[in-house]
């Protein structure tokens, strides 16, 4: 494996970037009010990215399409916002929206494709006159471009599968007869061709999106002139546009999956591109002959995954796996980083797979991105954030970062999730990046417009066109605190844990390590260097399952050698333990649905310590045993860090809540509405009621379809000496904020639904609490559970 790029632009900002689709006709106006309402919103950056509908007006990469990358990079600069560049018009990246193969059809993505005949010579055959010999004239239909590259004959079972090593290199003759000079006995022969690959991209237009004929073809990442046209069309394009910003408001150049064969492939493809054999042949120190011998082996396995290449191969299609792998890097991810790196500009994005931590690792930045609710909260296998593939994508990110020296970990998050994705499985899926090292998540996605069918386009939205927007900004807020917190301090990983370049591994051995609160980092295992900084390293092939991993002895054995500890008493599965380095604090994450309580015994806490919550940005006191261990009480949902007060105010450990006053008299008002005010009462047609209370508004003729938000408000005395006191808002759907006397004093994104109000003065007080529910009820036509149900209740 070659090196990558050792030159490491200057680090943008690190915490939660918006990713920005421009999916209509746009105006300066537009493009400007929505970078203003990130702003707001308290992002650090954004990501601009051409999107599937984007107007033929603007085009892609036109002077307009340019002129308003200029317009939004300059008021970014004004907002201090970072940018990252999106490098494709949609995705995957690498072909400028086809613009790669118009302008040299003969760089469209290649591949090999097999056709197989099934030969039986007889015995006694062929003579001792090659003439005997007959002949088969294999073809690929009618693509008049395709190249026979090799034709070999195999040993049959008779029954479609191939026995012994025999493999026999078969002549071809013009106009591409292949001679069948073979042995008596069953033969399987193959003809290997090379050809375009077929594949396409997702394009910037509509009519340009995956199975249309108007879909842009797929560019061969593969030849380095046609990563070098790619290169010249959008980055030369976007550094002479934006000019003096590159290097200061652009930060870096977001590449989104690039996939060798594209989307839509020939089936059954194999990457490829003119000379890959010979390189093959020169790792392996053989003739090319032999390596042309070897081809059919490729189509023995079960086939490659999006990325091109096969993690389970051995033998043969291991080496030629390698051998492309080697070649992506070399010729695309290197050929970008030297030029991000001479425009001061960070490579980021992720590679096609969420384990792949070599390619990863070809980033200035590296990142990954979990879509499509491929992983949730709760106890599925399938989707646990645990076992699987696409649980090893945070850890990928983040240990290919930390093997470049501690740059930022970049994640793409909630995309595709649906409309029905809720601010609770938002911030499940934010903490189960941070907690594993990422600090850049990029909130996927902001769109220009939901008109037509662009609010189904990879939904949801997660800005104006979604219903909870007025209740994002305080999760926005709340991971920038974390991810500046993880940046500031690194966590400390005392175990690596070796892994293959391609398949990070996942499964019983991180669910142990994770349970039993001992970070790790992936380490490649081809990568001698990635081993420093870590106390022990493991090896998942040597431990078969959870139970062969003696974790009690793990911690002994880190601990002798000087590594922070983290024991939860009694354990806490759900817990995610993180030790900041240089003595910073711990930062307790939660990962499951029932409360926490435990005791932590920590390496040191400092006297001044306080549990900090990053959501509310509040600190209140350290509960200490007489072994000096910390008591840790964690809702669900819930962060704590124990941290050093540092003159921050803290408030003491209070008595349990003694007082609860039942809060009645609510009245809400319909306040912010999805699409047409006048079309969420027409089925049934109903009258919209001036006033809801508590309780379902789904099941309130005239509210059933509503998405949006109704504000409710209602009366308390508060007694005299009632101190600090707590709203306990019951069941919500699905977000709240709440207010007393007209100021927000604290949000409710998931449940448990209650809100912290300080110190309340005695007398009446007015309480408003906003509540808005799922986007689904108006896209889909759900009857998600939707406003202030309740009870409701007031506790001091």
């Amino acid at each position: 494996m070659t090196d990558p790029d050792p030159r490491l632009p200057g680090v943008g900002p690190v915490g939660p970037y918006a990713f920005v689709f421009w999916n209509d006709d746009l105006d300066d106006a537009g493009v400007v009010a929505q970078l203003q309402e990130i702003s707001e919103a308290g992002f650090v950056g954004v990501t601009l990215s051409a999107r599937v509908g984007l107007s033929r007006r603007v085009g892609y990469l036109t002077d307009e399409f340019l002129r308003l990358v200029r317009v939004a990079v300059d008021e970014c600069a004004r907002l201090g916002l970072a940018v990252m560049l999106y490098d494709e018009a949609s995705y995957p990246s690498g072909s400028a929206n086809g613009a790669v193969v118009a302008r040299d059809p003969a760089s469209a993505a290649r591949c090999l494709v097999a056709v197989t005949h099934d030969v039986e010579v007889p015995a006694g055959a062929p003579s001792d006159d090659p003439a005997d010999a007959g002949y088969w004239r294999p073809a690929l239909g009618r693509d008049l471009d395709a190249r026979l590259l090799a034709v070999v004959g195999r040993r049959s079972d008779g029954a479609g599968g191939v026995v012994g090593d025999d493999a026999v290199l078969l002549p071809v003759r013009a106009p591409g007869l292949v001679r069948l000079d073979l042995p008596p006995g069953a033969w399987r022969v193959t003809a290997v061709f090379d050809a375009a690959s077929g594949g396409t991209i997702r394009g910037a237009h509509a009519e340009q999106d995956d199975g249309s004929a108007l879909a842009p073809p797929a560019a061969d990442l593969l030849n380095p002139d046609a990563v070098a046209a790619f290169l010249e069309l959008t980055h030369d394009a976007y550094a002479a546009a934006l000019g003096e910003h590159l290097g200061t408001t652009v930060v870096a150049m977001f590449t989104d999956e690039p996939f060798l064969l594209g989307r839509g492939h020939r089936p059954l493809a194999r990457p490829y591109t003119p000379g890959l054999e010979a390189e093959v042949a020169a790792a392996l120190e053989v003739d090319v002959a032999d390596v042309l011998r070897r081809l059919p082996e490729l189509w023995d396995g079960e086939g490659t995954r999006p990325g091109g290449t096969d993690p389970d191969a051995t033998g043969f299609v291991r080496d030629w796996d390698d051998a492309v792998r080697a070649r992506l890097h070399r010729v695309y991810y290197d050929a970008q980083a030297a030029w991000c790196a001479a425009h001061g500009l960070a490579l980021t994005g992720h590679p096609a797979e969420p384990d792949d931590l070599a390619t990863a690792a070809r980033l200035h930045w590296p990142g990954q991105d979990t879509v499509w609710r491929w992983v949730l909260p709760g106890v599925d296998a399938a989707t646990s954030g645990i076992d699987g593939p696409e649980s090893t994508a945070p850890k990928v990110a983040a240990s290919a970062a930390r093997a470049r020296g501690g740059v930022p970990a970049v994640t793409e998050v909630l995309g595709a999730y649906g409309w029905r994705l809720s601010l609770d499985e938002a911030r499940w899926l934010l903490d189960w990046y941070l907690s594993r090292g990422v600090t850049t998540p990029v909130l996927h996605a902001f769109f220009s417009s939901v008109r037509g069918g662009r609010a189904f386009e990879s939904e949801p939205d997660l800005g104006r066109w979604n219903s909870w927007w007025p209740h994002l900004p305080p999760l926005v807020g709340y991971v920038r605190r974390v991810a500046q917190l993880l940046d500031g301090a690194p966590p400390v990983w005392p175990v690596g844990l070796l892994s293959r370049p391609d398949a990070a591994p996942s499964g019983p051995v991180v669910r142990a390590l994770l349970e039993a609160q001992v970070d790790f980092g992936y380490v490649d295992r081809d990568d001698e260097r990635a081993a420093a900084g870590y106390v022990v390293l493991l090896d998942p092939d040597d431990v078969p399952d959870a139970a062969a991993l003696d974790v009690v002895r793990l911690k002994e054995q880190l601990r002798a050698a000087g590594a922070p500890v983290v024991d939860a008493e009694p354990a806490a599965p759900d817990l995610r333990a993180v030790v900041l380095s240089d003595g910073a604090g711990y930062v307790a994450f939660h990962e499951g649905e029932a409360p926490i309580r435990t005791w932590l015994r920590l390496p040191s806490v400092p006297d001044d310590a306080c549990w900090w919550d990053p959501f509310t940005d509040t600190r209140h006191a350290v509960e200490r045993d007489d072994h000096g261990r910390v008591l840790l009480e964690l809702e669900r949902r819930r962060t704590l860090a124990l941290v050093p007060a540092v003159g921050h105010p803290v408030a003491p450990v209070g008595p349990a809540a003694g007082h609860r006053l039942e809060v009645t008299g609510w009245r809400g008002t319909v306040e912010r509405v999805l699409g047409d005010p006048d079309a969420f009462a027409d089925d049934p047609p109903a009258v919209v009621p001036a006033h809801v209370g508590l309780g379902d508004w789904t099941r309130v003729p005239g509210l059933r379809r509503l998405s949006g938000s109704v504000r409710y408000s209602a009366e308390v005395d508060v007694p005299d000496g009632a101190g600090a006191a707590r709203l306990e808002l019951g069941v919500v759907g699905e977000a709240a904020t709440v207010s007393v006397d007209g100021v927000v004093v604290g949000h409710a994104p998931s449940a448990p639904y209650v809100v912290d109000l300080g110190v309340l003065a005695p007398g009446t007080r007015t309480l408003d609490v906003l509540v808005s529910n799922s986007a689904a009820n108006y896209y889909e036509g759900d009857r998600r559970p939707s406003g202030l149900v309740g009870p409701v209740a007031l506790t001091w």
